[in-house]
């Protein structure tokens, strides 16, 4: 679940702003952004989204009002999962998790790599392949929430202890440490991923596994679920500027 360098803290305030016990119109200063105002701003961006105005570079008035408009199923979907995408991964709001995985089953069932990969692959019965989908989104978010190598404790590197065994680094700021490059995620930072618990996830053989390129499903799943992330930043940053100047 990595994010961008210079918009981390976006993130975060608004993460604390879903979670404010103190949700008033009024802010400190007539121009203040209140948390108030982020939750709204972050509900807008949804909608942008939700009627496809972000792809369209429109505002999503301009979407709405014409007659023959239809939201795209894809838009509509995508506008759920990232909303809730963002209380998960910045406001810590885990009991969002359940909806998360089943929007995220719904939209990659709209995906053509996961259509294409049933018409090849997958169980013909479509009670079969939304089960399968489900598996494979519940993995998909825990890997995605539980990203951070646990050897090194998401720091990349190990220290060298007194006694000469490697550990996570200390922070104690003490002279002389030894450092070296973790072997396990190599210095990404990054949980490896286990292809064993990953077909044990899905109920299928490590060969079904190999056989059916799963890993490079995981690959895409993973870009997938940043993307949704993604595609909420420039819609929301575009709510805060504007109330910044309307302020």
């Amino acid at each position: 679940m990595s994010a961008m360098v210079g918009r981390v803290d976006l993130r975060e305030i608004v993460g604390r702003s879903l979670n404010s016990s103190s949700l008033t119109i009024a802010g400190r200063a007539p121009s203040a952004e209140t948390p108030l105002q982020r939750v709204g701003a972050l509900g807008l961006a949804a909608l942008h989204i939700h009627h496809g105005a972000d792809r369209l570079g429109v505002p999503v008035a301009t979407v709405v009002s014409r007659p023959a408009h239809v939201p795209d199923r894809r838009d509509v979907i995508a506008a759920d999962l990232a909303r809730n995408l963002w209380h998960i991964a910045y406001a810590r709001q885990h009991e969002a998790v359940p909806k998360a995985t089943e929007l995220f089953a719904e939209w990659m069932s709209t995906a053509a790599r996961v259509t294409s990969h049933f018409e090849k692959h997958g169980p013909t019965q479509a009670a079969e392949q939304h089960e399968l989908l489900r598996r494979f989104a519940v993995h998909v978010l825990h890997e995605w929430l539980s990203d951070r190598c646990i050897a090194c404790g998401g720091s990349g590197k190990l220290e060298r202890s007194r006694t000469g065994s490697w550990v996570r680094p200390r922070g104690s700021m003490q002279r002389n440490a030894v450092f070296r490059v973790c072997p396990a995620c190599h210095g990404s930072r990054r949980q490896a991923p286990s292809h064993g618990a990953r077909a044990r996830a899905l109920e299928i053989t490590n060969a079904q596994y190999e056989h059916e390129r799963w890993a490079a499903h995981f690959t895409a799943a993973q870009a997938w679920l940043n993307s949704q992330i993604l595609r909420l930043m420039r819609p929301l940053t575009i709510q805060l500027e504007r109330g910044r100047k309307r302020g």
